[in-house]
């Protein structure tokens, strides 16, 4: 890094960046680019950051697969507000002594993402890091006008959704910890390439779903995160939460329960989503969906059905700024 220049890094990863082009009037390379908004829509925007030892390692991941899940992270932001993600800018910290290679591979990870999702790469920054490499995207998304679908939307008699399996992720960071990718192929490309369901957003978006978030840090964080939005209670039954047969087969060879996963594991970019039986319904005629639960009366706490005994399910799951429980 440090032989090539901040201009030298710029130049071997500025190329291939735009993928729809009709929306874009500049692109990388002035002081800022120059987008269209769509007739009739509302822009959605939001951002998120990877940070090398707490997000990522060189053991768990390759930089193609860094560039990638940032751009997931982004676009399932989009997805859980019924949006499609558009426009992207990232910016870098990067150590002097990371090879140029690193970050080239870590930009074939980014275009291949916004190849795949149709997303115009606008530029962004770099500049110096003393501890690592930090990075930040931050995405730009359309939705038609008035429809965004917040968290705060449930109602009660809701049925609860999620469109995927979860518990997936964690699961694949656990294997290969143990050294065990090898036998969990799938789930660890699960940790290191995840999906993000931006055309499920749509769908549940267009059949009346009236709230949507993405499973970012856990089923169990972001349920409580639209029970306490809509001020509503939600019950979830513990056997019909959506593991995979490989997730199980995991919790069995290393003695972990996998609803454990699910529940606080996060990084699994499936949608929990709110709305009405006809709702439900509609969407299912189009995407796979499971029903997991329902909206309550008055309240913003999440319940937890297993094994004949309910209770109360906190806000546990991933957190920056404290130890999970």
């Amino acid at each position: 890094m440090a032989s090539a220049g901040e201009f030298g890094c710029i130049d071997a990863v500025c190329r291939d960046l735009l993928y729809r082009p009709e929306l874009v009037k500049l692109g990388a390379g002035d002081d800022g680019a120059v987008y269209v908004s769509p007739p009739g829509t509302d822009q959605v925007i939001s951002t998120d950051t990877m940070v090398e030892g707490l997000h990522f390692t060189a053991e768990t991941m390759a930089p193609a697969d860094v560039g990638w899940k940032l751009c997931t992270a982004n676009f399932s932001d989009m997805a859980a507000m019924g949006a499609e993600p558009a426009q992207l800018v990232v910016s870098a910290a990067l150590p002097e002594t990371l090879p140029l290679a690193w970050l080239t591979a870590c930009y074939d990870g980014l275009r291949a993402a916004c190849r795949r999702y149709r997303v115009n790469l606008l530029g962004g920054d770099m500049t110096g890091s003393k501890q690592g490499v930090v990075l930040t995207a931050a995405v730009v998304g359309f939705v038609p006008a008035g429809q965004a679908v917040p968290r705060s939307g449930a109602a009660e008699g809701d049925l609860l959704v999620l469109t995927g399996t979860v518990g997936d992720s964690a699961a694949g960071l656990e294997a290969i910890f143990r050294g065990r990718a090898g036998d969990f192929p799938a789930l660890a490309e699960r940790h290191r390439r995840p999906v993000p369901h931006v055309e499920a957003g749509r769908v549940l978006r267009e059949a009346g779903f009236r709230a949507l978030d993405d499973i970012t840090d856990g089923l169990a964080s972001e349920a409580n995160e639209v029970a306490r939005a809509s001020r509503r209670d939600l019950l979830i039954d513990a056997a019909r939460i959506p593991l995979s047969d490989e997730t199980r087969r995991a919790g069995e060879a290393f003695g972990i329960d996998p609803l454990r996963w699910a529940l606080t594991g996060g990084e699994d970019y499936a949608l929990l989503a709110a709305g009405p039986a006809e709702a439900v319904r509609r969407a299912a005629e189009r995407i796979p969906l499971t029903v997991i639960g329902r909206a309550g009366g008055p309240g913003g706490r999440v319940w937890l059905r297993r094994d004949g005994e309910t209770r109360l399910l906190p806000r546990i799951g991933y957190d920056h700024f404290r130890k999970t429980p």
